[in-house]
């Protein structure tokens, strides 16, 4: 009887183990909290987001938020396990379509020691933390669909507007290449928030209630994301409208895929 119930008692422990560990491996490794977010590392943050807007550019505008998340991901995990591995001592950098994840993890390490080289370096728990709050925001902000691209136009609006940040990409002849064309919400969007422009707003939100019944919530999310990370108050009417709508449109677009 006793050996019966050390075998049912091994069965349930060994369940309920396995049960832990599905549950380990299910848990997202983003973070939504501040406490990353202090004076201390704003910085350390900051250059990381630095060299996801670098790759953003330097790929074209063609990196999308899934890939960024993946990067993200791997380069806690790499963390957690132990040293990195060196990284190149050239400064030439090199990009192959479809390396965009080894990329990016490359550029965040390069801003990284760039900006190590002369500001003390947080102990790695912390570096772990900052990741995982990016991917947080990201996670956050991303639209639905494999080619997402939410978070990255709200980084690149709140690096370029709000920090005088500049990123230039070169063909193999050192020409610039062309930055992407705007979409034309962006226009009624600023004239509406910069200049309190009443009409530009109701035309705004007719454009965007057009879109999301054409299906293309999508571009109302970028839209939104891009346009909260220009506002210098986030907290005004303007941005909470936006996040409002930002909303509205994720909700069409994950009813629209079902």
């Amino acid at each position: 009887m006793r050996k019966d119930q050390r075998k049912l008692d091994k069965k349930r422990k060994k369940k309920q183990e396995e049960k832990k560990r599905r549950a380990r491996q299910g848990q997202t490794l983003a973070y939504t909290g501040n406490k990353y977010k202090t004076d201390e590392l704003v910085h350390t943050l900051m250059h990381a987001e630095i060299g996801i807007y670098e790759t953003y550019v330097m790929t074209d505008h063609k990196l999308v938020d899934r890939t960024v998340a993946a990067a993200l991901e791997t380069l806690i995990r790499q963390l957690r396990t132990g040293p990195l591995p060196p990284l190149s001592e050239t400064n030439e950098i090199h990009y192959e379509v479809g390396q965009e994840e080894s990329f990016l993890i490359d550029n965040i390490r390069r801003r990284w020691a760039a900006h190590f080289a002369t500001e003390r370096q947080p102990p790695k728990d912390k570096l772990i933390g900052i990741l995982r709050t990016i991917l947080g925001s990201l996670e956050t902000m991303k639209s639905p669909g494999s080619q997402s691209q939410s978070y990255l136009k709200h980084v690149s609006g709140f690096l370029t507007k709000k920090l005088g940040i500049s990123v230039k990409a070169f063909d193999p002849d050192m020409q610039p290449l062309a930055e992407p064309d705007e979409d034309d919400l962006m226009e009624l969007g600023r004239q509406w928030y910069a200049d309190g422009d009443q009409d530009a707003r109701a035309e705004f939100f007719q454009s965007t209630t057009d879109l999301m019944r054409r299906g293309e919530a999508g571009r109302v999310i970028d839209a939104c994301q891009l346009l909260v990370a220009e506002i210098s108050d986030p907290s005004s009417e303007v941005s909470e409208e936006l996040v409002a709508l930002s909303m509205k449109a994720r909700q069409s677009l994950t009813t629209a895929m079902g």
